[in-house]
Formats: structure tokens, C-alpha cells, sequence
């Protein structure tokens, strides 16, 4: 004799798991790299560059396909928002120039600073982006 009872047990295990609510584990972020030399050389733009393997320049204008061919620098440091230029237009530069490296962004405080990153990167053909909050 079928009674349905097993039906009626099914349906209430699907209506539990549709209403319970599912956590995740929280993120831990990556741990840091200690900071070791490797020879690689920085651009820094709108700062003063502080570190010996860093170059700085005023303008993004000044980063041109001969300043990247001499120096073949890994990474690019630019401020999210300059005087009279922003990350935005940096990174669309440094795609047109073929810059293989990573464009460090120097941010104030974000809500959400991979977003900003994301978004630069999609405008910018991919290259990559990496935002930094300033302390």
C-alpha cells in the first residue's frame, strides 16, 4: 500500500534547503610577499619617488615607448586622481603602449576599491590594475 508518505517527506526536505540559508567561510586575504629586491624597476608618477630603483615623472605625457624600452619597468605607480590627469587616462596610455607590467593605483579611501580596480582594467583593454589605499 503507497501512502505518499514518501513524497511529502521529499517535498518538505526541498522547501528546508530552498529557505535555509547557505554561509561561506570568510575570505582571508593572501598572505604578503616580503619585499624582496628582484631588479625590477618602478615609474612613479605625480609623487617623488622614494625607493633607488624608482624613477619619477611629472606628466603621464613624459611615458613614452622610449622611457619604457630603456627602463622596462614592472609596475607604474599614478595617483587614482591627479591634477590634470586620472588613473582612467594612465591606463588607457599604457595599453596603447603595449606596457606589459602592472599599474599600480594610489587611492584615497574606497567602499570598494576592486571595483574601481575591475572597472579601470576592463576600460583599459585588460591591462593590469591593482588599486591601493593611501594610509
Amino acid at each position: 500500500m503507497h501512502t505518499g508518505g514518501q513524497e511529502r517527506a521529499a517535498a518538505a526536505i526541498k522547501a528546508q534547503r530552498a529557505l535555509a540559508v547557505r554561509r561561506r567561510a570568510p575570505r582571508t586575504p593572501p598572505p604578503e610577499k616580503p619585499a624582496e629586491p628582484d631588479g625590477k624597476v618602478s615609474v612613479v608618477l605625480g609623487f617623488e619617488a622614494l625607493a633607488p630603483d624608482a624613477v619619477a615623472v611629472d606628466r603621464p605625457e613624459a611615458i613614452d615607448a622610449a622611457l619604457l624600452a630603456k627602463l622596462q619597468p614592472d609596475k607604474i605607480i599614478c595617483p587614482m586622481i591627479g591634477e590634470d590627469y586620472d588613473a582612467l587616462m594612465v591606463a588607457t596610455q599604457l595599453r596603447a603602449l603595449n606596457f606589459a607590467g602592472t599599474l599600480v593605483v594610489v587611492a584615497p579611501e574606497l567602499p570598494n576599491p576592486r571595483m574601481v580596480e575591475r572597472e579601470i582594467r576592463n576600460q583599459a583593454g585588460g591591462l593590469r590594475v591593482s588599486v591601493v589605499i593611501k594610509p
